[in-house]
């Protein structure tokens, strides 16, 4: 398993350095593999998981990280993506894009893509991960919805 050179670097320009490390991107995953029906289910897999990615790069089990959005009584709580496209079968690969709001912190974005790359690891095939390109079209792709 292999992920495009500075895969988010590709995607959105770096944040000044003021703000810490991270971008301005609400990243899109791309996978290129010799099986797309084992990287599609892999991808789904990843993408369900991206939901509970903190902006710290922790991986929190569903339900505690509901419980704590449901708890908190400011906004303070540990960012997490906002939405998560179902997986859309391009003619290059399975692909999803998320909604980060613009920004994506280095722990985030590292820990999403590590959760894509150890899925991709169970279904025992050969891929690569980029970003999708900027002019990709999802108008008529078929869809496959993430259920979770």
């Amino acid at each position: 398993m292999t992920a495009e050179r500075d895969f988010f670097d590709r995607q959105g320009a770096k944040w000044p350095a003021v703000l810490g490390e991270g971008w301005e991107t609400s990243p899109s995953f791309l996978v290129l593999s010799n099986d797309d029906r084992k990287a599609a289910a892999a991808l789904g897999r990843a993408a369900l998981r991206f939901y509970d990615i903190d902006e710290f790069g922790r991986e929190l089990p569903r339900e505690q990280r509901e419980a704590e959005e449901q708890a908190a009584t400011t906004w303070d709580i540990p960012y997490t993506p906002n939405f998560i496209s179902d997986v859309y079968v391009t003619p290059r690969g399975p692909m999803v894009w998320t909604d980060t709001k613009g920004d994506l912190p280095r722990a985030m974005g590292d820990a999403m893509l590590r959760v894509l790359l150890d899925e991709l690891r169970v279904e025992g095939i050969t891929a690569h991960v980029v970003g999708a390109p900027g002019d990709v079209s999802l108008d008529g792709l078929p869809v496959i919805p993430l259920s979770g």
